[in-house]
Formats: C-alpha cells, sequence, structure tokens
C-alpha cells in the first residue's frame, strides 16, 4: 500500500515537473523572438549608420541578444565561452526548436535576403520583417495564457489518470 501512495505521488510529482516545463518552453519561445527583433534592430541600425557588411554587424553584437536567439540563459560575464561569429542560418538552426512555423519562415526569408541588395533596400527590408515579427509575436502572446493552461492541464490530468489507472 504504501509503495502505491510513493508511486501516485511520484507521477504527480512527474506531471507537475512537465507542466512546470511546458510553461518555460512556452515563454522561453516569446524571449526567442524578442531576441530576434532585438537581433534586426541592431542589424538595421548598423546597416543605416554605417552600412557594415553583415559579417561585422554579427561579430559586434551583444552575446545576450544572441544568448537569447538561441533560446539560452543570458551569458555570464564572468566566465565567458569563446563561440565563434555566427551567421544568420547558424543563429537559426540553433533556435528553430523555439521558432513557430511562419516565425521560423520570416526569419529564413529575412537571413535569404540579407545583404543582397543596396543599403536603403536592407533597411526598408528590415522595418517590413520588425513589424512581420512584432505581429507573430503580438499573436504567440495572446495565445500564451490558453496555452500554458492547457498544457498543464493536460499534464497534470494525464499523470493523476495514470496514478489512478495503476492503483
Amino acid at each position: 500500500m504504501v509503495y502505491k501512495i510513493i508511486g501516485s505521488l511520484l507521477l504527480a510529482g512527474a506531471g507537475g515537473y512537465l507542466a512546470m516545463m511546458l510553461s518555460r518552453f512556452e515563454r522561453r519561445r516569446l524571449l526567442v523572438l524578442d531576441g530576434y527583433l532585438s537581433l534586426i534592430r541592431c542589424i538595421k541600425g548598423q546597416i543605416d549608420c554605417f552600412s557594415m557588411p553583415l559579417e561585422d554587424i554579427l561579430a559586434g553584437i551583444d552575446p545576450s541578444v544572441l544568448s537569447a536567439c538561441r533560446g539560452e540563459d543570458a551569458p555570464d560575464e564572468r566566465y565567458p565561452s569563446p563561440r565563434p561569429v555566427p551567421t544568420l542560418p547558424r543563429l537559426l538552426d540553433d533556435s528553430r526548436s523555439y521558432l513557430g512555423r511562419e516565425s521560423e519562415r520570416l526569419l529564413s526569408s529575412f537571413a535569404g535576403e540579407l545583404g543582397r541588395t543596396h543599403r536603403a533596400e536592407q533597411v526598408s527590408r528590415c522595418d517590413y520583417y520588425l513589424s512581420a515579427l512584432g505581429e507573430e509575436r503580438r499573436r504567440l502572446a495572446d495565445a500564451l495564457p490558453g496555452r500554458l493552461r492547457t498544457g498543464s492541464t493536460l499534464c497534470i490530468t494525464c499523470a493523476l489518470a495514470m496514478a489512478v489507472l495503476l492503483w
């Protein structure tokens, strides 16, 4: 009888932990989009003011912005980790699990178009992608509370149902 209680508590705890991790993942999706919006703003500013090439722009970007784009926690400045200068396609590959289909499509087309036209056209393309990704971010932010409730409810309910079935 004690083993059944312990097993049921373990299943309920696993369901709660899974709900917490799903909630963290959903919130991280918004943070990744925020990171890409910041990155595009930085790229736009560097192109507009200095007409810098993309490799130089990405080499000078703040590491916390790049970490936000990857979905990582902010880097600890006391212990810098040596990372090669990222390319935009590599950065997209690193964050692919956090991006939705529409966000990934927009960012892939942005990466493909950047650096192929003159300065004014690149700045206007940055403006377009900032507005498109901002709209996608607003859509995800509006859906976030419902997704959190649904995910948490399903995780906990399934764990409790398994505990009852195995009782």
